[in-house]
């Protein structure tokens, strides 16, 4: 009896044995799965509507441009003398208003301001002064060609008073010109109005309310950009690859991620002194927003008009050796809520939450997709992506950075 006992329970240890492991091998394949679907995709991330109003994402798009890895030029943006004046006045004052600011636009012949000064009465007394004598001399005239053709008078004294007639004409032109040239009134007034002499945009002002103005003193300097250029230099070993006709791409020094194109339209014919280098100039063509004189740019040579597919710089971001954009998915996640509970009371406080879920919580899905970077030009990068983007696929312009630390530094795997 003995020996059926021990021999039953030699039988029943490896029994339980391999329950316990099956047990465990369930649990392991449970968690993996639990834990696979906590991650998901490893090449994709997502942000709430919260997230991407605080970090300012914006989007941009695959697009054609002609980029170059040519030759690399320096300059900057210039507008010729004949399309920049300074504002003066010719009677000079003190400056009681000023009606534009740095950046506005102003036509040629647009009160932009006005000064005061009380020597102009006396200018305008003696134009009304003259203004009577005409009136009289006038009368005086009518009245020698009356005793003229009655044979009463001399024909003598009829021409002295004409003369004298065409005498106070010409002094009262002469000084409604200078009231009207000058900004003044004909009338008795102490102002001055300051007129724009050219249409531009007001670059720099160099007089305050209230402080006193001399005659042709610059008030303020007016600056027409429709005929911005580009001024580059060029050394004397690079000379032979530039020629009038040549396009360039250019960006400012203080805005590289936004280009422009300039066509080149005279060659320097001296060297800079300072500098040993010829001044190309290529005047700007198309948009010219956000460009002034005076701005440091770089420029590219494009030798071809042969054009690629590129993203803005800012949409690429590295990890690891490796480049990548990110684009926005069509799909959506809701935020995953575990909850515990038993029986009616776990289903009910499930429904509960359900409702009060907030928009917030639904996510964006942002993929991350591997790109081979090729030519940088003017703010873009050609890129070469290892999966297909239409032309309409949203990609992360700025936030790219942000999306890229929040997939390597959240635990999302390697990414």
């Amino acid at each position: 009896m003995k020996i059926n006992i021990f021999y039953i329970l030699f039988l029943c240890v490896p029994l339980l044995g391999l329950s316990s492991c099956g047990g465990d091998k369930a649990q392991n394949k449970e968690e993996t799965a639990h834990e696979e679907g906590e991650h998901g995709n490893e090449s994709t991330t997502t942000l709430t509507a919260a997230q991407i109003k605080q970090i300012g994402l914006t989007y941009t798009s695959v697009s054609k441009q002609v980029l170059s890895d040519g030759l690399v030029l320096n300059g900057q943006l210039s507008v010729p003398n004949d399309k920049k004046a300074y504002v003066t006045s010719v009677f000079g004052g003190v400056l009681q208003q000023l009606f534009v600011q740095p950046g506005d636009l102003v036509t040629k012949g647009q009160r932009i301001g006005v000064l005061n000064n009380p020597d102009l009465i006396k200018t305008q007394e003696q134009l009304q002064l003259t203004n009577n004598q005409i009136r009289l001399t006038e009368i005086e005239v009518a009245r020698q060609k009356e005793l003229v053709e009655g044979n009463a008078a001399p024909l003598k004294r009829l021409q002295q008073v004409e003369m004298e007639l065409a005498n106070l004409k010409a002094q009262r032109s002469s000084l409604s010109k200078q009231l009207t040239a000058g900004g003044g009134s004909t009338q008795l007034s102490s102002q001055v109005s300051i007129i724009a002499p050219i249409s531009g945009t007001v670059s720099t002002i160099s007089a305050q309310i209230g402080s006193k103005v001399d005659a042709s003193s610059p008030i303020l300097e007016l600056v027409n950009n429709d005929a911005l250029h580009v001024d580059v230099f060029v050394y004397e070993k690079d000379l032979d690859k530039i020629k009038k006709g040549q396009k360039i791409r250019f960006s400012t020094v203080n805005n590289p991620n936004t280009s422009y194109e300039a066509r080149i339209d005279q060659i320097g014919q001296a060297f800079e002194t300072s500098t040993n280098a010829v001044a190309v100039h290529a005047q700007v063509l198309g948009d010219k927003s956000g460009l002034i004189n005076g701005m440091q740019v770089q420029a590219n040579l494009i030798t071809s008009d042969n054009q690629v597919e590129a993203v803005p710089n800012e949409s690429i971001v590295s990890f690891q050796g490796q480049d990548f954009i990110f684009i926005l998915t069509d799909a959506h996640r809701e935020e995953e809520h575990h909850e515990h509970g038993h029986g009616d009371e776990a289903e009910e406080h499930a429904h509960s939450h359900a409702d009060q879920t907030a928009p917030e919580e639904q996510q964006l899905v942002y993929e991350r997709i591997s790109v081979v970077k090729g030519v940088s030009s003017g703010g873009y990068t050609s890129i070469i992506p290892t999966k297909e983007i239409g032309q309409d696929t949203k990609i992360v312009q700025k936030g790219a950075f942000f999306l890229l630390a929040k997939m390597t530094n959240s635990g999302e795997h390697s990414h």
